[in-house]
């Protein structure tokens, strides 16, 4: 008898989820109202720790995980001119969101935001063959904050602007007193 119930309970659950996953798989044939679609994507992005910016409500599309960066000397030197990003985090966080038709070695276009929503226009580009860089409006970005090498740590967002499908990306930054650099464990793959 307790064999038949938990054939049954098995039955039950198994009918649960290809229902579940029928529904999911016709989603792709959903045609949504603008309304409809701003709600679902409101749902999924509660589930994303996305900026709380009020001159970015309704902008924020797609988006990213945070990832944190302690700049370096070179970040905050004049000469550079860019921000370096870690290849990982740009794997993680970037990649997953660009279009086929983006090209990281000519560089792309980007709107960066900070705290205060204001608007940076930087090139997101891969820097002699090696490194994912934000250039060109990163200088004064970092002299507006006034952000210095070791001390600050950047927290960075990528997202899909909502109307435009923009690439952009939304930093804010807290200092600490530490003045040294703090070395990252490589992972043995």
């Amino acid at each position: 008898m307790e064999q038949k119930k938990a054939k049954k309970i098995d039955h039950e659950e198994y009918k649960e989820v290809y229902g579940a996953a029928l529904c999911i798989s016709s989603f792709k044939h959903l045609i949504l109202s603008p309304e409809s679609a701003m709600n679902l994507q409101a749902s999924l992005q509660a589930t994303i720790d996305i900026p709380r910016v009020p001159s970015l409500n309704g902008l924020i599309g797609r988006c990213s995980q945070p990832f944190e960066k302690q700049l370096t000397e070179t970040d905050v030197n004049s000469k550079q001119c860019r921000l370096s990003i870690n290849k990982v985090d740009v794997e993680n966080a970037v990649m997953p969101l660009l279009k086929e038709e983006e090209n990281v070695e000519k560089g792309i276009r980007v709107k960066v935001y900070d705290a205060n929503g204001k608007e940076y226009p930087m090139t997101f580009k891969l820097w002699a063959h090696k490194l994912h860089v934000l250039k060109e409006g990163w200088i004064e970005f970092c002299t507006d904050h006034a952000l210095l090498a070791h001390q600050d740590f950047l927290k960075l967002w990528v997202f899909r602007n909502l109307h435009t499908q923009d690439l952009c990306f939304f930093i804010t930054s807290r200092r600490l007193q530490e003045f040294q650099p703090i070395k990252k464990r490589r992972l043995n793959a």
